[in-house]
């Protein structure tokens, strides 16, 4: 069995109707143009994958600049400019002194949907020292501690909104004490984290999905019925629903298609196989994802069944069947480009022509978080 390199970037296809902020490897923020692969890396510089994610929506206003008066001050809470370069290498970052107990910075929020989740971020670092800020919830109720050291650090949390007045607030409520912060950049957005950040001026801000597709060329064997996928993910630190880690179909997915899944409420990767139109196969398989983890998924397919491992075991479909040969058109992260979207990281793909057998998938899946 031959095989042969070719670079992810050599078939890769990505279209986003919008610009996307992304680290570079020097470790800093920046903006990218529409239709540009999200390679992302850490604060290090080191290579996190391709960053694929849904649309999303920064509900805030003024999301940077905090001495605007939608962002309303309680008293003795001052705000001034700071000469410390901000996640994005700007002189944007704003300097937050808290007088202490419960007063704070905050901006109200209307038009949420009460019972709905949404997630709250914020860059933030102490002047000098530790520091210990709370975050208070969407709803102005609840209380999230958070502890600050001299580097930047997005911080924040998700949770539901209630039926009242509704503001994300940076206090010093539950310690009591005073303090002095940099901040830069808040985001407010519907779903349980936040996403790469939005940054808004007088409207709330959008970004659009990223639609990741890989151009098949002389590598794939579509036409054989059977080959092998390798999948390093860097999942996403929460989720919710359903959402796709590849699908692969011919004119379209109410034809042939295969498509591998995960749904979040039941904690099971899922399989879709459909042939001429006609549903095949449609099957959980047992064993849940851990969020925020880095893991290998590997999806083979033959010419009468599917199988998947994980973590070192292989979930198998019932055979019997006969495997499409017509598959051209292969999507990562996402349902048809426009829901369903991963919210993490594509590290790395390789793929086989071949069917590998099972010991083979059990190795190639059991190196989970290397």
């Amino acid at each position: 069995m031959g095989m042969r390199y070719a670079p992810l970037e050599s078939c890769l296809r990505v279209t986003r109707a919008s610009p996307k902020i992304v680290r570079g490897p020097d470790g800093v923020l920046a903006t990218i143009g529409a239709d540009i692969p999200g390679h992302d890396h850490d604060g290090l510089g080191r290579a996190r994958g391709l960053l694929i994610e849904g649309a999303a929506s920064n509900l805030l206003r003024y999301s940077a600049a905090f001495s605007n008066p939608l962002w309303e001050k309680d008293a003795g809470v001052s705000l001034a400019t700071s000469g410390v370069a901000a996640p994005d290498g700007s002189i944007t970052a704003t300097r937050l002194d808290l007088p202490g107990n419960t007063a704070g910075l905050y901006q109200r929020v209307d038009d949420l949907i009460a019972g709905e989740v949404y997630s709250f971020g914020i860059w933030a670092r102490a002047v000098s020292g530790v520091a210990d800020i709370t975050l208070g919830g969407v709803n102005g109720a609840s209380n999230h501690a958070v502890s600050l050291d001299e580097s930047w650090q997005r911080v924040g949390f998700g949770e539901a909104a209630s039926g009242t007045s509704r503001y994300p607030k940076i206090s010093t409520a539950i310690s009591g004490n005073p303090a002095s912060i940099l901040i830069w950049n808040a985001q407010l957005e519907a779903g349980p984290v936040s996403t790469s950040d939005l940054i808004s001026k007088g409207i709330p801000a959008a970004r659009a999905m990223d639609d990741v597709m890989l151009e098949p060329g002389d590598w794939f064997r579509g036409a054989t019925g059977r080959g092998t996928f390798v999948f390093d993910l860097e999942l996403p630190a929460a989720w919710d629903g359903i959402w796709r880690i590849v699908q692969m179909h011919s004119g379209s997915l109410n034809d042939d298609h295969l498509d591998l899944g995960y749904d979040s409420a039941a904690d099971q990767l899922r399989i879709s196989l459909r042939k001429g139109g006609v549903p095949i196969l449609s099957q959980s398989l047992y064993g849940g994802l851990v969020p925020g983890a880095r893991t290998r998924i590997v999806l083979a397919w033959a010419d009468d069944g599917v199988a998947v491992a994980k973590d070192g075991a292989v979930l198998k479909s019932p055979g019997g069947f006969a495997m499409p040969r017509s598959l051209n058109t292969i999507r990562l992260g996402s349902y048809a480009g426009q829901s369903g979207a991963l919210n993490g990281h594509l590290r790395g793909i390789s793929y086989w022509p071949e069917r590998l057998g099972d010991e083979r998938l059990i190795a190639l899946s059991e190196n989970s978080g290397n």
